[in-house]
């Protein structure tokens, strides 16, 4: 009995010493106890991420998108559009200014500042903390053995060209002048003229059949134009018989403008 009673007693005094084991160490040593082994490697992580400089970091060391914990607003400085971004997004990250985040939903140029506590940028570094900048070694001294120097060759003399005699300048050859073209309105003209005239039917008084005769005109002002004339003599029918009758064309600027009576002036139709 007694033993049993020793047991029970021993194995309460273990347990009591296992609970209260912690606080004596703190009372008599001053160090806490030993966490869990899950613990601090969570908060040393945490840790080391809340020490970083962010600004520190360059834009290959940052994430590039980030989860909102709040809502956040952005907007389009150049339209003044405004939207608002609901909590549990993904957002992408443009840079970081001191405690704050510059993020953008990636539509457009819209842009919004939201503080680094409201979002996951720290956990994220935390995760994937950077490891520290190697120091490189610094390279053995080398030195550099210089062969020694050769002689410079002596300069190569360069042949002087001979010099070739310029050609005497041929002699301009002196222009022909061209001969003006033959100006229209001679007499053969005006005879060309007034056939080309009958025959399209310029006037219906005659026909190209009937004419015995075409004659070129010295040049006439009527109503204050000069024309150069022509004459035409047809054989036409009258109540006197068979006669000779002349018709007068007025020619202007390579054409018959209109044929006259040469006596009365009067327009022949």
């Amino acid at each position: 009995m007694r033993l049993i009673s020793t047991l029970i007693g021993m194995a309460a005094a273990g347990t009591l010493g296992y609970l209260a084991e912690p606080h004596l160490r703190l009372g008599l040593t001053g160090k806490s106890p030993t966490p869990s082994r899950l613990g601090p490697k969570i908060q040393q992580r945490a840790d080391r991420a809340l020490e970083i400089d962010l600004g520190a970091l360059g834009p290959e060391q940052l994430p590039k998108q980030v989860l909102l914990k709040g809502g956040a607003k952005v907007s389009d400085p150049a339209t003044g559009l405004t939207m608002s971004i609901d909590a549990g997004n993904r957002i992408t990250l443009v840079r970081v200014e001191g405690a704050k985040v510059i993020i953008s939903p990636g539509q457009g140029a819209f842009l919004g500042t939201v503080p680094v506590r409201e979002t996951d940028l720290l956990q994220q570094i935390a995760a994937n903390f950077p490891a520290p900048t190697a120091v490189p070694a610094v390279p053995p001294e080398v030195k550099i053995v210089e062969p020694p120097i050769a002689p410079e060759p002596p300069p190569e003399t360069t042949p002087v060209p001979t010099p070739v005699p310029t050609p005497a300048p041929e002699p301009t050859p002196v222009p022909v002048p061209t001969p003006a073209p033959a100006t229209a309105g001679g007499p053969t003209d005006a005879v060309k003229l007034m056939q080309e005239s009958v025959r399209t039917g310029q006037i219906k008084e005659f026909t190209f059949d009937q004419v015995l005769a075409w004659k070129a005109e010295a040049d006439e002002t009527i109503d204050g134009e000069t024309y150069q004339t022509g004459l035409a003599s047809y054989k036409a029918e009258t109540i006197f018989g068979v006669k000779t009758i002349q018709a007068k064309a007025l020619i202007k600027n390579g054409k018959v403008q209109r044929w006259i009576w040469p006596k009365s002036g009067m327009e022949i139709k």
